[in-house]
């Protein structure tokens, strides 16, 4: 046994370990194992957890620095600390208990005073980087000056203190500071993304999925390969789950877009000649081959929904009967009809984001909570640190304010309203709601406006096309005769700010900014008031046009950009308007050269492929689309540094933080990542194989992968280590 002489006296035993003692002592009661009351499972020491297996009577010691050592959560230690008793009736139960118990134990940590030092190297936030290359992005202008390259940073209490030399900012440590040495790597400010949706990707990352659902919750299902496979193979998986799953169990089946994205990016099918039918694809094509009297046959008394890895879905009749129990509500209604096709026939709906996490996942909150853990997690090894999104979902609320107030959210989110527009329909109390909304909450998750529409812009363009198109193909959402743009001038004029607006072609953009200027002057906003709202719009697939430019710049707009609209509409696009069109798609050399503020974008599901953040923002440089090989409109190719630029301070200014991060600045939030190799020398063609080696938010280590975290003597971490991505293995 232990001796008692290194046992830490009552009087200085941390809190957190007397409530896990006591813990333990009281589950050892409930689950009838008669352990006595002098048994004590856990014991610290100044730089020791000592642990006692009463199965076999053996004792044994974790020195500081080789105890597990975890991130901030409450639950994730007492696993770790679970573990180390190595007895599994133990681990299972106090796992399902503590769950329960999350904000009792995160309440202990944050009252105690003096943490154990076996936590203090992970969690440190006193910490020094040196013999480094820091790349601070502190120059704010439009042009490729990155601005400060230091060797070396202090950070300490989740904020940037110093950047300097290593002599410099090494002479600032204190005895306890943690010294990382970068071993000469590159440390970017963390990139901060305009518009995605992890809530919504995280309902398809099977690695996620697979973690914490198993069959007795919800029969996750997916198929891979090439879309003819995938419908060839469909029925049988249907089968399957259905074989699986309790009468009235929701069944959720996954279908790949491949693992580069390649069916959604332009793939031919076997012919060569004809795009491969899938779900995000042709849809009627789909209505057909995964129809309605098929799942129906298949899965009578199982609702279920089949869905692309992108936010195309076909549900059965089972599913919409669930899905309008819980929204039972005359818009709802109203919504599901035009999703699904008034008439039921099963047609592929795009709009519902919801099912997933409030229908289907509706009685299980604390697995839907740690899916999302995990997801943001799973982003942070990217090298994301901040994204902006429309909540499309009542759970996206409420789980992101609860994991930001836990200090669970590996990635700051500001988020804009996204919820029963139609409803809404330009009722006053819910304009000013939702202007009264924008600013508040925390650094972690904060409101930055909305739309006041339910509708985004469309792709209508004044360009002249080349070949016959369709009625009503350029048709305008905000043409200024209809109910659309009447309602965004409402929300102006209310004082709403628009954010995260989806926008298409060039002509809804003119009708976009007529609505901003028209509610603004009727509000009695002077142009100094309307520049500080910042209204944005994203994607640019066929805008801003030359000539809007000024205006954009005069009204203090902010703009997004995003690569995969390029790539995946590029080639139609030209085939339909010709050489000059490319020149308006994501135009970013227009857009500096103007000194506009323009972000970068992935709004994407990355987590169901091989790529990266990296390999997107490498699009902006080459312009390449990767399926053709060719290069679209290369007079609006940037540079690396303003690529950079428009991936982390200009994202940051477009959610209102630029004084907070976006950046690496003495006074700034410490969010920053570590790459393997040098992003400002590498070959250009060498930008898309960047690895994120590290990823710190708030001083706080979210992501390391295995040979880091050797390294600076740390455990691994991130949902892309800990669950078997590619950086596990890095």
């Amino acid at each position: 046994m232990i001796s008692q002489t290194t046992e830490l006296q009552s009087k200085q035993r941390h809190p957190l370990a007397s409530f896990l003692r006591l813990y333990f002592l009281s589950l050892s009661k409930r689950l009838n194992i008669g352990l006595g009351v002098g048994f004590k499972p856990l014991r610290y020491t100044k730089k020791t957890l000592q642990c006692h297996n009463f199965t076999s009577a053996r004792s044994w010691t974790y020195k500081r620095e080789q105890f597990p050592v975890v991130e901030s959560s409450a639950f994730e230690l007492v696993k770790r600390i679970c573990d180390c008793l190595k007895y599994q009736q133990i681990l299972d139960t106090c796992l399902y208990s503590l769950k329960t118990m999350f904000f009792v134990l995160n309440a202990l940590i944050a009252m105690s005073v003096g943490a154990p030092e076996f936590l203090a190297a992970q969690q440190s936030t006193d910490m020094v980087l040196f013999n480094g290359k820091v790349v601070t992005v502190d120059d704010k202008s439009f042009t490729p000056n990155i601005g400060t390259i230091a060797q070396a940073m202090h950070v300490k209490d989740g904020k940037i203190v110093a950047i300097g030399s290593n002599a410099q900012i090494r002479a600032q440590a204190a005895p306890s500071t943690k010294q990382l040495d970068l071993k000469g790597r590159t440390v970017l400010p963390g990139m901060v993304l305009v518009h995605d949706h992890p809530f919504e990707w995280a309902a398809v990352n099977l690695s996620v999925l697979n973690k914490v659902l198993s069959d007795d919750l919800v029969v996750v299902r997916s198929l891979k390969g090439t879309p003819e496979q995938m419908f060839k193979e469909y029925p049988a998986v249907l089968q399957e789950a259905v074989s699986k799953a309790k009468p009235g169990e929701w069944i959720w089946i996954v279908l790949s877009l491949g693992d580069k994205y390649e069916y959604k990016l332009g793939a031919k099918n076997s012919s060569g000649d004809a795009p491969l039918p899938g779900l995000s694809g042709n849809v009627q094509a789909d209505a057909k081959i995964i129809a309605l009297p098929l799942m129906d046959q298949l899965a009578p008394n199982n609702p279920v929904v089949t869905r692309d890895t992108f936010a195309t879905e076909v549900v059965n009749s089972k599913a919409l009967e669930e899905i309008e129990k819980v929204f039972p509500h005359k818009d709802m209604l109203d919504y599901i009809n035009r999703q699904t096709g008034a008439d039921g026939d099963g047609n592929p709906m795009g709009g519902m984001r919801w099912v997933f996490p409030d229908v289907i996942m509706r009685d299980h909150y604390k697995e839907l909570r740690e899916i999302h853990r995990l997801e943001l997690s799973w982003w942070s090894g990217y090298g994301m640190t901040g994204f902006d999104s429309r909540a499309y979902s009542p759970a996206n609320l409420k789980i992101y304010s609860d994991l930001s107030k836990t200090g669970d959210m590996a990635v700051r989110n500001q988020w804009t309203w996204g919820w029963r527009d139609t409803f809404i329909d330009g009722d006053p109390y819910i304009f000013n709601t939702i202007v009264a909304l924008e600013g508040t909450g925390n650094d972690y998750f904060w409101n930055g406006g909305g739309w006041g529409v339910e509708n985004p812009g469309s792709g209508c363009t004044t360009l002249q096309p080349r070949i016959q198109l369709p009625p009503g193909a350029n048709k305008c959402t905000f043409d200024p005769s209809g109910r659309d743009f009447k309602l965004l001038y409402e929300f102006v004029k209310a004082g709403g700010r628009i954010s995260a607006m989806h926008m298409g072609g060039d002509e809804d953009v003119d009708f976009l900014m007529e609505a901003i200027e028209r509610g603004s002057r009727d509000a009695g906003m002077t142009i100094e008031q309307i520049r500080a709202k910042r209204h944005t719009f994203d994607h640019l697939s066929l805008s801003p046009r030359p000539d809007q430019l000024k205006r954009l710049k005069d009204l203090g707009m902010a703009v997004g950009g995003a690569p995969f609209f390029y790539m995946e509409m590029a080639p139609t696009i030209f085939k339909t308007y010709g050489e000059a069109a490319m020149e308006w798609m994501m135009p970013k050399k227009s857009l500096m050269d103007a000194q506009i503020p323009n972000g970068f974008e992935i709004d994407r599901p990355l987590p169901t492929t091989s790529l990266t953040i990296f390999w997107t923002l490498a699009r902006m440089i080459d312009r390449k689309q990767p399926i053709d090989g060719k290069v679209y409109g290369p007079n609006q190719k940037i540079g690396r540094e303003q690529a950079l630029k428009a991936a982390t301070y200009w994202g940051a200014y477009y959610v209102k933080k630029e004084e907070k991060m976006g950046s690496l600045e003495p006074g700034k939030l410490a969010d920053f990542i570590v790459l393997d190799r040098d992003y400002l020398t590498i070959p250009e063609n060498d930008i898309e194989n960047i690895r994120v080696l590290g990823t710190v938010l708030g001083g706080k280590i979210t992501h390391l992968v295995p040979s880091l975290a050797r390294e600076w003597g740390m455990q691994p971490a991130g949902a892309q280590v800990e669950l078997g991505g590619a950086a596990s293995k890095w």
